[in-house]
């Protein structure tokens, strides 16, 4: 009952990040314009559309953030590479690019474009050119982005003093106050997670018993692994030698060539079936040759010899004291 109730409380956490973080990226999410009608007399051209914030009220050295969203027409590419600008504007940033394939064949392209006007005019001008190439043909055709056109602020005289003696205040607007919100939401939740887990650790509910497997065990475990992959006719040299390291790590014979092997051995009652596995998998190992069916059944007689069980888990029981629950 705890654990299902820590797993719900889990969830219920992930699912409240999730919807914070998209209510708090909501305003950066990419908004597609109306797309209007091709244009008749070439209706493979990309449709554009421009964007930005105001056409008004801007002064000299603003940054501005211009939104040029391109449809792609499809069997058509857009050159990205030669977008050119003209006018009284200055690209002052590396643009940013988004794109989203449609399934008919389009995609969706919008240009964030930051720009910077320096003169002293009423009213700005940005004119862009791009060129896209139809799929199979060599020339590229040219295509004109959206005039853009922002009036600058009239209350600029030219007079006034770029460095102003009073202190300039910034204006954070509700930025302080969400971040604040969220770290002190952050740590109670935190305190919360905390109580929760731990008086759930406080419960009646044992731990599971570990599982402890004896090196007969093992042993045992690895072999019919490797064994498998050789009766579905993997007869590959790494599949011996992984047979071979299996009987040498089980009698710690993992330096010991077969002179040593039959002395170590020399009374222990598995020492004829140690060798013949072992001798068996020299013949692929050194010899380049391969073993037929008979060699393959002494070599899993002599193993069932050696480890005639079938691997089993043996439980080992570890008594710990049971925890007192905080009054």
């Amino acid at each position: 009952m705890r654990k299902t109730f820590v797993a719900c409380l889990a969830a219920l956490v992930v699912l409240g990040s999730m919807i914070g973080l998209g209510a708090f990226y909501w305003g950066q999410r990419t908004v597609w314009p109306e797309w209007g009608p091709v244009a008749a007399q070439d209706p493979q051209a990309p449709q554009v559309v421009a964007d930005y914030e105001r056409d008004f009220g801007w002064r000299t050295g603003d940054r501005i953030t211009i939104d040029v969203y391109i449809k792609q027409q499809p069997g058509t590419e857009v050159d990205l590479n030669t977008l050119a600008i003209q006018g009284d504007f200055e690209v002052s940033g590396a643009p940013d690019i988004f794109t989203r394939d449609k399934k008919d064949g389009s995609r969706y392209i919008r240009l964030r474009l930051p720009v910077q006007a320096f003169n002293l005019k009423p009213s700005w001008q940005l004119a862009a050119t791009m060129t896209y190439r139809v799929t199979g043909q060599v020339d590229e055709k040219l295509i004109t982005l959206p005039a853009v056109v922002l009036y600058t602020s009239p209350t600029w005289d030219g007079q006034r003093k770029e460095i102003k003696e009073e202190s300039a205040q910034p204006v954070f607007g509700w930025d302080l106050y969400v971040n604040i919100g969220i770290i002190l939401g952050g740590i109670l939740l935190a305190v919360f997670c905390i109580r929760v887990i731990r008086r759930a650790n406080s419960g009646v509910d044992e731990p599971p018993l570990p599982i402890v497997l004896s090196p007969r065990e093992i042993a045992r475990r690895e072999f019919l692994k490797v064994w498998a992959k050789i009766m579905q006719g993997d007869v590959s040299e790494e599949n011996y030698k992984e047979i071979e390291r299996v009987i040498r790590r089980l009698y710690r014979l993992e330096a010991r060539t077969m002179r040593e092997i039959n002395w170590e051995l020399h009374n222990h009652p598995h020492r004829e079936h140690v060798v013949e596995i072992l001798s068996l998998c020299d013949k692929v190992l050194y010899h380049r040759m391969y073993l037929d069916d008979s060699e393959h059944e002494r070599v899993w007689a002599a193993f069932n010899k050696i480890l005639p069980d079938p691997a089993r888990a043996v439980v080992r029981p570890i008594v710990t004291a049971p925890k007192k629950k905080k009054k």
